[in-house]
């Protein structure tokens, strides 16, 4: 967490959890009850409200040290109890999560306007907020584990969506290598492999596209007893028969083969 003075995190693992909670609800209040499920699972002790409160306690002086005021001021504008439950008023408080959907929002605007270059930049911006796993120094309960699930589902789509600019733009050779290393790391992941080949094609290595094909085929049918897409089939079909269109500059991948069937 980053404040105008520092940056910090609470030491205690418990607290350290509710702050993220009370992070990623903003600006929502976030019931005791769903703060007790984040905290105990399952399996709340008897004392669970009280320990509550002292981890609130706790907070609230974390937060007037980091911030530079009172623990009263923070309990009265900072940390609120409210509607059974707490919110945090965040105003001194930089949240690379609340940069990354501005970012991540503006990015797909772009591709929808087919302004790929203004798409690549905004891209780049709130995937350079990233930082390893997000979140990966809290423990994480069923209500923060979601939301570090749709944060990597977030970026992936990111990711995606950036080097769909690229291939738009004509830039093939340069995310050859970025798309290699993203289809060994996500072997199931239709798109990155779509684009992959489309870029191994389009920078003439169409030999070497059959057969990231042929393994993204055999790991699918193998792990999941699914066949690739219709529109991977397609491609794949459009390769063989050599009528995969040359891309040109300002239309998305995807964009090329429809127009060709």
């Amino acid at each position: 967490m980053s404040t105008s003075k520092r940056e910090s995190s609470p030491s205690s693992n418990k607290e350290k959890q509710l702050l993220a909670l009370l992070l990623l609800n903003l600006p929502h209040v976030t019931s005791t009850g769903q703060i007790i499920d984040e905290l105990w699972t399952e399996n709340p002790p008897k004392s669970a409200m009280t320990t509550l409160q002292t981890y609130i306690l706790h907070l609230r002086r974390f937060l007037a040290e980091s911030i530079g005021v009172s623990a009263r001021t923070v309990a009265k504008e900072y940390l609120v109890h409210r509607s059974g439950g707490y919110i945090l008023a965040a105003s001194q408080v930089d949240l690379d999560v609340t940069e990354f959907r501005d970012f991540e929002r503006r990015a797909h605007k772009e591709m929808d306007r087919k302004d790929y270059e203004g798409a690549v930049r905004s891209a780049e911006s709130a995937l350079s907020l990233w930082h390893g796993q997000a979140l990966m120094d809290v423990q994480a309960g069923q209500y923060i584990q979601a939301e570090i699930h749709g944060l990597e589902q977030a970026r992936l789509s990111l990711i995606e969506a950036k080097i769909e600019a690229e291939l738009a733009l004509g830039r093939d050779r340069k995310v050859l290598g970025e798309l290699s290393t993203l289809v060994t790391r996500y072997p199931l992941h239709e798109g990155f492999n779509s684009n992959y080949i489309r870029a191994l094609v389009n920078s003439g290595y169409r030999t070497r596209a059959l057969e990231v094909y042929r393994d993204l085929h055999s790991v699918m049918v193998d792990q999941v007893g699914l066949e690739p897409s219709a529109e991977l089939r397609g491609l794949h079909e459009a390769i063989l028969t050599e009528r995969l269109p040359r891309a040109r500059a300002g239309h998305r991948p995807g964009e090329l083969l429809r127009h060709s069937a």
